[in-house]
């Protein structure tokens, strides 16, 4: 072949390879951009998501509406009516993975943040007697087994309305054996309105009870276990054990502000002796 022809021929195939070359680079780059797949000198391929992520800012507030006639519960008892939602924070982030899915950056993307107001959790008067509802104490009283009317003359032993046993110094257990103290099954006694069913489970909160394992300010559960003529509405009776020692259980200043909620509701039934027990 002559020389000259050869060079040329050469010339000519390194143009049109380099300009293959261009544009299959081309070609590549540009399906990169279309599948938001990208690469490190066409060997690490990897991706890039935006992902928007909420960030809590501030607690809700709690709002409490009055009773309304279109409720169907008790007038002093309080339940939740709406959720509502705290304030929060969008923020959106640009994430870079590999294939493998590992991150590789994370970085916060500058004007993208946007501010969700919080929405009040709502809850209102007038409810019926479910877990969650709750209500603030009228005022609580102590009792114990020697009160008028809950032991007959002369008897070491009084029977409340659950049908439990209890002494000055002792409670019967659901297994039928006794145990000193004033708690049944590790609860405290109370006696509450009829509206609360025997064997209701409260949590009593925002107190000033001390004793017997009480710390003041400390939530605590106790039992719905007996009645009282006076013991209505919002009103509670603390069973203390025996009423010559008050201070078995103190109460160090007003019921107002006391939270009771309900939280469980055991079941009232015969144990393997035979005796009338609140078991879960």
């Amino acid at each position: 072949m002559n020389p000259l022809k050869k060079f040329l021929g050469l010339g000519v195939l390194i143009i049109l390879t380099a300009c293959s070359t261009q544009e299959s680079m081309n070609i590549v780059l540009q399906q990169s951009q279309e599948n938001a797949f990208l690469s490190n000198s066409n060997t690490i391929p990897y991706r890039i998501v935006e992902v928007t992520e909420y960030e809590f800012v501030a607690n809700q507030t709690v709002v409490e509406l009055p009773y309304a006639s279109s409720r169907s519960g008790y007038t002093w008892l309080v339940s939740k009516v709406s959720s509502g939602s705290p304030a929060q924070l969008a923020v959106t982030y640009r994430i870079t993975y590999d294939l493998e899915g590992n991150v590789l950056s994370r970085v916060k993307i500058p004007g993208m943040e946007t501010l969700i107001k919080a929405i009040p959790a709502t809850y209102q008067y007038g409810s019926k007697v479910v877990k969650g509802s709750y209500f603030y104490a009228r005022a609580i009283s102590r009792y114990g087994f020697d009160c008028v009317g809950c032991e007959a003359p002369g008897a070491t032993t009084a029977t409340m309305a659950s049908m439990l046993k209890v002494s000055a110094t002792a409670v019967r257990q659901s297994d039928g054996t006794w145990k000193d103290g004033i708690t049944y099954d590790g609860y405290f006694l109370v006696a509450a309105d009829k509206a609360l069913p025997l064997c209701t489970v409260i949590e009593i909160s925002n107190h000033h009870f001390s004793g017997s394992g009480i710390i003041e300010g400390k939530p605590f559960k106790a039992l719905v276990a007996d009645r009282g003529s006076a013991i209505t509405t919002n009103r509670l009776d603390f069973f203390i054990g025996t009423e010559s020692y008050l201070d078995t259980v103190i109460h160090n200043a007003k019921s107002a502000g006391t939270k009771i909620t309900v939280v469980a509701f055991l079941k009232w039934k015969r144990n393997s002796l035979g005796q009338m027990t609140c078991v879960k």
